[in-house]
C-alpha cells in the first residue's frame, strides 16, 4: 500500500481505507506493508496489527518535497522488490507515480485508487497542470487497474483516456463491528459533557470542498423553528478561523462547537443524533459510512458516491449541493422528529451491513488481487 500520510498523523478517507484493507489482508494470511511519508520523529519502520509501515524521508518545500518523496519511495520499492507482488496506491498523486514507475520496471501488478470526482477530484485537479497531465499519461499507460468509487469518477476516467478494461468499480468499507449503534445516547452525551440537545455532527476536513459555510447558514435558519439543534464540527483545516467568525456573524456561536481532530470519533457518534455532509464533491465518504454504521440519521448532498451510498434517498436524506433551503428543511425534519431519526438510522445501518461492511469489501479486493496475479 502506498499512501501520502498514515496514522498516527491526522488522516483522510484514503489513508483509513488503506489501514483497514491492510488489517483485513493480514486476517487472510496475506503479507501486507504500507509505504508512506516520514514526518517529524515518527519511526522509519513499525509493525502494526500484523502489517509493516515503512516511512520514507522527504525534504524541501511544496513540489520539491513531493518529488523527493517520490524518488525515495521508488528507491525503497526497488530495494524491497522481493517482498511484494502487488503495488496498490491510494489517490492518483505522488504515491501513484512511484508505484507506476516501479511496477513498469519490475513487471509488478499495479493498482491506483482514485479519490474524488469533479473539480476537487484526482482527474480534474491533475488536468490543470503540466505535471498533473504527465502524471495521468503515466497512469494511463503503466497501471494495470484504476479504481473508481462512483459513476461520476468512472466517467471522468474514461473521458480522460483511461482504457475501459482497466477501470474497475469498487466500494470503500467500514468495520461494522466497531461502528455500531449506541443503546443509551443520553449517557453518551453526559460522558462528553454535551447536555441533552439534539446534536448534529460533521466529521472531516474544514476546507472549501465541504461547503461548511452553507451548513452554518442552514443551521441559522433551522434553529429559528428547531431551537434544540447543536452542531459539532469535528476536524481541522484551513477554514477553521473563518467558520468561527461566521458563527458570530450569524449569531449562532452558542449553537456550534468546534472540536479539533480526534483519533477516535466513536464517542461523538454515540452521542450524535444527525450526521450531515454538505460537500461539493465526494468519493465514498468514510465519515458518512461510519455515521450510517453507527445508526445516525444522515443528510448529504447528492454528489459523488453519496447518492449511491444513501440509495438515492432511501437510507438518508439527499439535498442538492449549494442549496441552503433544502439543507435547512432536512435539518428541521430530523430535528423535530426523533421517530424519523430512529427509522432512518436503522435503514442506514442495514444498508452498510449489506454493501459496505469491510468483510464484503475486503473480499472483493482479495478477489481482485487474486485475479490480477492469475492473469499476469
Amino acid at each position: 500500500m502506498l499512501v501520502d500520510y498514515f496514522s498516527p498523523l491526522p488522516t483522510d478517507g484514503a489513508e483509513r481505507q488503506a489501514e483497514r484493507l491492510s488489517t483485513y489482508l493480514v486476517s487472510k494470511n496475506v503479507s501486507s506493508s504500507v509505504l508512506t511519508r516520514r514526518v517529524g520523529s515518527l519511526a522509519r519502520f513499525e509493525l502494526r496489527d500484523g502489517f509493516t509501515v515503512h516511512r520514507i524521508m522527504q525534504f524541501g518545500p511544496g513540489k520539491i518535497k513531493s518529488l523527493s518523496f517520490t524518488i525515495f519511495a521508488i528507491i525503497s520499492l526497488l530495494r524491497l522488490r522481493n517482498s511484494y507482488d502487488i503495488l496498490h496506491a491510494h489517490l492518483a498523486f505522488s504515491p501513484a507515480i512511484a508505484a507506476a514507475i516501479v511496477g513498469k520496471l519490475l513487471h509488478k501488478v499495479t493498482i491506483v485508487k482514485f479519490g474524488n470526482s469533479d473539480s476537487f477530484g484526482d482527474i480534474q485537479r491533475s488536468q490543470k497542470t503540466l505535471r498533473g497531465r504527465f502524471r495521468l499519461a503515466v497512469l494511463r499507460r503503466w497501471v494495470n487497474v484504476c479504481i473508481a468509487l462512483d459513476s461520476e469518477m468512472e466517467k471522468e476516467m474514461l473521458v480522460a483516456g483511461f482504457s475501459r478494461d482497466r477501470v474497475v468499480r469498487m466500494n470503500n468499507g467500514i468495520d461494522t463491528s466497531r461502528f455500531k449503534p449506541c443503546s443509551d445516547k443520553l449517557s453518551a452525551k453526559k460522558v462528553l459533557g454535551l447536555g441533552e440537545k439534539t446534536f448534529v455532527l460533521y466529521v472531516g476536513r474544514l476546507t472549501p470542498q465541504k461547503a461548511l459555510h452553507l451548513l452554518l447558514k442552514a443551521l441559522q435558519d433551522a434553529t429559528a423553528s428547531c431551537k434544540d439543534l447543536h452542531l459539532l464540527l469535528i476536524g481541522i483545516g484551513e477554514e477553521r478561523e473563518a467558520l468561527i467568525s461566521l458563527t458570530k456573524d450569524y449569531g449562532i456561536q452558542h449553537c456550534v462547537t468546534f472540536i479539533d481532530y480526534v483519533s477516535d470519533v466513536q464517542p461523538y457518534l454515540d452521542a450524535g443524533d444527525i450526521f450531515v455532509l454538505p460537500s461539493l464533491a465526494e468519493g465514498i465518504s468514510n465519515s458518512l459510512l461510519e455515521a450510517m454504521s453507527s445508526g445516525l440519521a444522515c443528510i448529504s448532498t447528492s454528489v459523488g458516491g453519496s447518492s449511491e451510498v444513501l440509495g438515492d434517498g432511501q437510507f438518508g436524506m439527499l439535498v442538492s449541493p449549494r442549496n441552503v433551503e433544502e439543507l435547512t428543511k432536512a435539518l428541521v425534519y430530523f430535528g423535530q422528529s426523533a421517530g424519523e431519526r430512529i427509522r432512518f438510522g436503522v435503514l442506514a445501518r442495514q444498508r452498510v451491513l449489506e454493501k459496505y461492511d469491510f468483510q464484503v469489501v475486503g473480499q472483493q479486493y482479495f478477489d481482485l488481487y487474486t485475479s490480477l496475479l492469475e492473469t499476469k
